[in-house]
């Protein structure tokens, strides 16, 4: 699993980009700088995009996207999310009055995108073919150790994508994708991520205040490698970062100390906001944390 950083701040300036990363050229996480940081012809590979929630800063580019592929894809673009996410964009985003509804345009059967609702702390799975061929999605998932057919399914003319419940092990393909979505604490439906290849797994925080289910289910995986995990404020606006559902370097320490295991697993901090960058990051370096990077724009990692 390859991940390129396209943006990683909590805000904007000509030095800083909102949260997006790019996973093999055809995934994202969020859609904060995909426009900015994609030429068109990388825009028009991506597959599947992971949104965690409903903040601008991390689906502003959904808008930008859809409008320049039409027309120069087949299949749809698949937007995962949690049904309060889903349910904001199409009321308040794509709703033909901020936004034309791409979920619509051209027509209902054929649209520029497609939103698939996941639940709480449900797996699903998705498999991406060769670049450049069109394949079925269905996605599948399990609760609890049962699987469920959301019932989401992408109608495209070539063979249908392999689906799958979560099993334990090294049971993925060669292109197949399993992700997890672990509600976290914020303001509105925000949904951490854990998603595995068969090289290991990766943990998407999400913006996030403390959390218990987050670092339960981390727990769980055997194959984690890594773990994006959001920091916003300096510690003085400790009182603003509960409001809000952010973690400040003090929280993020004690929050560490939920990981098994936690400094035998590379740490990558994002989302550091612009107008206390330099404060929030001195903070976050006098931690001392073990194994730790402060994640910044261009950066790619393999796992």
């Amino acid at each position: 699993m390859r991940i390129r950083v396209l943006g990683c701040h909590g805000g904007e300036t000509p030095k800083h980009r909102t949260t997006s990363f790019l996973i093999d050229e055809r995934i994202t996480i969020d859609a904060g700088a995909v426009c900015r940081s994609l030429t068109l012809d990388e825009q028009v590979k991506i597959d599947h995009m992971l949104i965690s929630h409903s903040h601008m800063d991390h689906v502003k580019d959904l808008a930008l996207l859809a409008d320049q592929i039409i027309g120069r894809r087949k299949a749809p673009v698949m937007l995962h999310c949690g049904p309060e996410t889903a349910e904001t964009l199409r009321s308040s985003y794509f709703n033909n009055f901020l936004w034309p509804d791409f979920t619509r345009i051209p027509t209902p059967d054929s649209p520029v995108m497609k939103i698939v609702v996941h639940d709480r702390v449900r797996t699903f799975r998705f498999r991406l073919d060769a670049a450049g061929t069109e394949n079925d999605t269905e996605t599948a998932a399990t609760k609890n150790g049962a699987a469920k057919k959301t019932g989401a399914k992408t109608v495209k003319k070539a063979a249908p994508a392999k689906v799958a419940s979560k099993k334990k092990g090294g049971d993925l393909d060669d292109g197949e994708y399993e992700v997890t979505y672990v509600p976290v604490t914020h303001p509105v439906e925000s949904m951490a991520m854990i998603i595995r290849t068969n090289t290991g797994a990766i943990l998407y925080s999400s913006d996030t205040g403390p959390t218990t289910n987050l670092w339960k289910e981390a727990n769980k995986v055997k194959d984690l490698r890594g773990l994006f995990v959001e920091l916003s404020f300096p510690n003085h606006m400790q009182a603003l970062a509960d409001v809000a559902g952010h973690y400040t370097p003090q929280t993020l320490e004690r929050e560490l100390h939920k990981v098994e295991g936690r400094s035998d697993i590379p740490l990558f901090v994002y989302h550091l906001k612009p107008s206390f960058y330099d404060e929030t990051k001195a903070e976050l370096l006098s931690l001392n944390l073990q194994n730790m990077r402060l994640v910044e724009l261009s950066d790619e990692f393999t796992f």
